[in-house]
C-alpha cells in the first residue's frame, strides 16, 4: 500500500534573502528580496498596509502599530509559506540629525606621505566620540581629508606632509525612539538585525552615481515626515527631517466637507498643487449616501493643497541653505515618497526653488523584473533599506511548506483477517446442523504490516519541527547596526564638543622641553587593542540642536572641566609654601584626581554653650606692640628690584616703539618679559 502523494513538508533555512520593514506616519510597507550571484536584488513581495499609532515617525501607540507590523509580515508569510524571523527596519523624523565634527592625527612618517595606519588612526579617533546624553551616533560619514591644515585632497593615502585632519558627519537619534520600534518588533517575535536612517536609505534607491558626484537634493515627502539628503562628491553632506508632510495637506481638505476616506483618492486623481492649472471644474464627492453627494470645483481644492505644499517647498529651501550647498546642485532637486506622485509637485518646487525638479521611483540595484513590483515613488524608501541591507548581510528565511520529495516505503503484503463465522438462521424443521470447527487464532501482525494498515498520514521526520506554525521566541533586541564604521566596546569613549561650534583647530606642535608633568593618578589602564589617547587630545561633545554658534576655546573647554572635578572633589588640606623656581610654569592638562578613600565621618566638636546675659564680662590684657626692626639690606634689595623692573619696562616700550616705526607689529614675540 502506497500514500496518495510522494512529497511532504520540511522546514528549511534559507540566508540569501533580505527583509525590510518600513514602519511610516501612515503606512506601513514590508518586503522580501533575494539577493543574486551578481549582487542585484530580486524583489520576490512586497506588501503595503495602513498604520495607526505613529505620529511623525515616532511611535505613540505600540499595540496600534505593532498590529500594523503584524498584519504585513504575515500576509507575506502566508503568500511565500515561510517564518520571518530576521529584518531590517527605518527610522525617520525630527529626532534624527547631524552634527559635524573635526579630528587630527600627527603623520607617523612624514618622509613616505600618508598611510593608510594613518588614516586609521584617525577612524579609531571618531570611534572614541560619544553621543549627548538621549543620543545614540548611527553613522560616521567622513566629509573631507586634509593635510597640514591648508590643503584638502580626496584621497589621503600617500600625501606628503606632518598632519592629517579631517571632518565627520554624525548621524544621531534619540534613543527613545529607537527603543520603542525595537520593543514593538520584539513583541512579536521578531529581531532586528539593523536599523538604518530613512534619510540615508532613500537616496540609494533613486540616484545615479552622476547626480551623487554632481550634487543633488533627495525630498522624500512622505505622510507625517519630510526627509531632506544632500549629495555631494558622493558623499552625505547633510540631512534634515521636517515634521509634515501630506497629512497636513489632507487635514485642510476635511475642512471642504470632504469625508476623510476619499481625502486621498480625491488629492490623487482630482487635486493639484498648483491652482492656476487646475480648471474650473466640478468635481462629485460621495458622502454617507448617494442622495448627499456634494461638488467641490477643482480649482478651490487646489487653492488649499497649493497653500499646504508652499509651506512644505519653503521648509525645504530652508533646510537646503542651511546645508550650505545650494548652490552646488548641479541636478537639482529629486522628490520622491507617496506624495510625490500629487500632479503638478514637481512644477511648484521648480518654481519656488529655481532649480530642476524630478520624481523619481526605485531603479537602481534591482532586476528588471523587480521593478514592475516597485514602480512607484511609494517604495524609495523600502527598496533603499533592502540595498543597505544586502550589504550588512541577508537574513535568515524558515520555509515551511516547500516540497521536498520523500522516498515511498517498499509495498509489503499483509494477510487478510479471518472473519468470525456467521450464524445461520434455523429452519422451522429441520434436523439439527452439524458443528462447526472453531476458527484458527489470528497470526500476530509485524511492524510493517501495521504501519501498511495505520490510516494514511504523512510521517514526520525524526528531530524536525512538524509544519504547523509555532509560536515565536522571544527574543533579546539587538542594537542598532551601522554601515560603515562600528564602535568598539574596548575603546575609550569621550563625550564631543558643541556642534554648533566646530571649527578646525590647527595641531599643536609638542614642546621640545620636557613639560612639568603633575603627580601620576592611579587611573584604570586602557584594553591592549585600544590605542592610547594622544596628549594634546581634546573631549569632544557633540550639542543640541538648538543651540545657537559661539566661540569655545580649549581653554574655556579645560578651565570648564577643572572647575567641575574640582566642585566634586572635598577641599584638600592646606600645604606648606614651597619656594617658587625661577622659570615661569607652564601650563599643563588638568587630569582626573584619583580617587580617595572616603575618611570616616568624625563626630563634631561640642560647641560651647552660649555665656548668659548676666555673666560677667571677661577683660584681656592688650597684646604688646613691638616696633619693626629697620633692616638696610632689605631696603637695598627692594630698591635694586626696582631699578630692575624700570630698566626692563623701559626696554620692552622701546621695542614696541621700534616696531611701531616701521608699521608692523607681526615680529614682536609673544613671551616678551616685561
Amino acid at each position: 500500500m502506497r500514500t496518495d502523494t510522494p512529497y511532504q513538508a520540511a522546514i528549511v533555512e534559507r540566508k540569501n534573502y533580505v527583509i525590510a520593514v518600513d514602519l511610516g506616519s501612515t503606512n506601513v510597507t514590508a518586503a522580501v528580496a533575494e539577493k543574486l550571484d551578481d549582487g542585484s536584488l530580486g524583489i520576490v513581495h512586497v506588501v503595503r498596509k495602513p498604520a495607526e499609532g505613529v505620529n511623525a515617525g515616532q511611535i505613540e501607540n505600540s499595540e496600534l502599530a505593532g498590529n500594523a507590523i503584524h498584519a504585513a509580515i504575515e500576509e507575506i508569510e502566508t503568500a511565500l509559506g515561510c517564518r520571518i524571523t530576521e529584518v531590517y527596519a527605518g527610522i525617520s523624523g525630527d529626532f534624527v540629525r547631524c552634527a559635524c565634527y573635526t579630528d587630527h592625527v600627527y603623520i607617523g612618517n612624514p618622509h613616505d606621505g600618508v598611510s593608510q595606519a594613518d588614516v586609521d588612526s584617525l577612524y579609531s579617533r571618531m570611534r572614541n566620540v560619544q553621543a549627548p546624553e538621549g543620543e545614540t551616533i548611527m553613522e560616521r560619514i567622513a566629509q573631507n581629508w586634509i593635510v597640514d591644515g591648508n590643503r584638502e585632497v580626496r584621497n589621503p593615502v600617500g600625501s606628503f606632509g606632518k598632519t592629517l585632519s579631517a571632518t565627520f558627519n554624525f548621524i544621531l537619534c534619540d534613543t527613545t525612539p529607537l527603543q520603542r520600534l525595537e520593543m514593538v518588533f520584539k513583541r512579536h517575535g521578531i529581531t532586528i538585525k539593523g536599523i538604518f536612517p530613512s534619510v540615508l536609505a532613500t537616496p540609494e534607491a533613486v540616484l545615479s552615481p552622476d547626480e551623487k558626484a554632481d550634487g543633488v537634493a533627495v525630498i522624500d515627502i512622505g505622510g507625517g515626515v519630510t526627509d531632506v539628503t544632500v549629495y555631494y562628491r558622493n558623499v552625505v553632506r547633510y540631512v534634515a527631517s521636517i515634521p509634515m508632510g501630506a497629512a497636513a495637506i489632507n487635514h485642510d481638505i476635511r475642512t471642504l466637507g470632504v469625508p476623510e476616506k476619499y481625502v486621498e483618492l480625491l488629492k490623487l486623481e482630482k487635486g493639484s498643487a498648483v491652482a492656476e492649472l487646475a480648471p474650473d471644474t466640478l468635481v462629485k464627492v460621495p458622502g454617507r449616501i448617494p442622495r448627499e453627494e456634494k461638488q467641490i470645483l477643482k480649482r478651490n481644492l487646489a487653492t488649499v493643497i497649493e497653500a499646504r505644499a508652499t509651506d512644505i517647498a519653503e521648509y525645504v529651501m530652508q533646510e537646503l541653505n542651511d546645508s550650505h550647498y545650494l548652490s552646488k546642485l548641479s541636478y537639482g532637486i529629486v522628490l520622491t515618497g507617496a506624495s510625490a506622485m500629487l500632479k503638478d509637485l514637481d512644477t511648484l518646487f521648480n518654481r519656488i526653488s529655481k532649480m530642476e525638479v524630478r520624481v523619481a521611483a526605485p531603479d537602481t540595484g534591482l532586476t528588471e523584473d523587480s521593478l514592475d513590483l516597485v514602480n512607484s515613488p511609494a517604495y524609495a524608501t523600502i527598496t533603499g533599506l533592502l540595498l543597505l541591507g544586502a550589504e550588512q548581510g541577508t537574513s535568515s528565511l524558515i520555509i515551511e511548506n516547500e516540497p521536498v520529495r520523500r522516498v515511498p516505503e517498499p509495498e509489503i503484503p499483509a494477510e487478510p483477517a479471518e472473519q468470525p463465522p456467521v450464524a445461520e438462521p434455523k429452519p422451522s424443521v429441520a434436523p439439527a446442523p452439524a458443528p462447526t470447527p472453531a476458527p484458527a487464532a489470528p497470526r500476530p501482525r509485524t511492524a510493517a504490516a501495521q504501519s501498511v494498515r495505520t490510516p494514511a498520514a504523512t510521517p514526520q521526520p525524526t528531530g524536525t519541527v512538524p509544519p504547523a506554525r509555532t509560536p515565536r521566541p522571544t527574543v533579546p533586541p539587538v542594537r542598532p547596526a551601522t554601515n560603515r564604521v562600528q564602535p568598539s566596546d574596548d575603546e575609550e569613549n569621550t563625550p564631543l564638543p558643541d556642534p554648533q561650534s566646530f571649527r578646525h583647530v590647527p595641531p599643536r606642535k609638542p614642546a621640545s622641553a620636557t613639560p612639568v608633568t603633575p603627580p601620576p593618578a592611579p587611573t584604570p589602564a586602557p584594553a591592549p587593542s585600544a590605542p592610547a589617547p594622544e596628549a594634546s587630545e581634546a573631549p569632544r561633545t557633540i550639542g543640541t540642536a538648538a543651540q545657537r554658534p559661539r566661540t569655545r576655546t580649549l581653554a574655556d573647554i579645560y578651565r570648564e572641566r577643572l572647575e567641575q572635578q574640582q566642585a566634586a572633589q572635598p577641599t584638600p588640606p592646606a600645604e606648606p609654601a614651597q619656594p617658587q623656581p625661577d622659570e615661569a610654569p607652564r601650563f599643563v592638562r588638568p587630569q582626573a584626581p584619583a580617587a580617595e578613600p572616603e575618611a570616616p565621618a568624625q563626630p563634631m566638636p561640642s560647641m560651647p554653650e552660649p555665656e548668659s546675659e548676666t555673666a560677667e564680662p571677661r577683660f584681656y590684657p592688650p597684646r604688646p606692640q613691638t616696633e619693626p626692626t629697620p633692616d638696610p639690606e632689605a631696603d637695598e634689595r627692594v630698591e635694586a628690584q626696582a631699578k630692575r623692573m624700570k630698566s626692563r619696562i623701559s626696554k620692552f616700550f622701546g621695542k614696541i616703539n621700534n616696531q611701531w616705526d616701521k608699521g608692523s607689529l607681526g615680529d614682536l614675540p609673544d613671551d616678551t618679559e616685561i
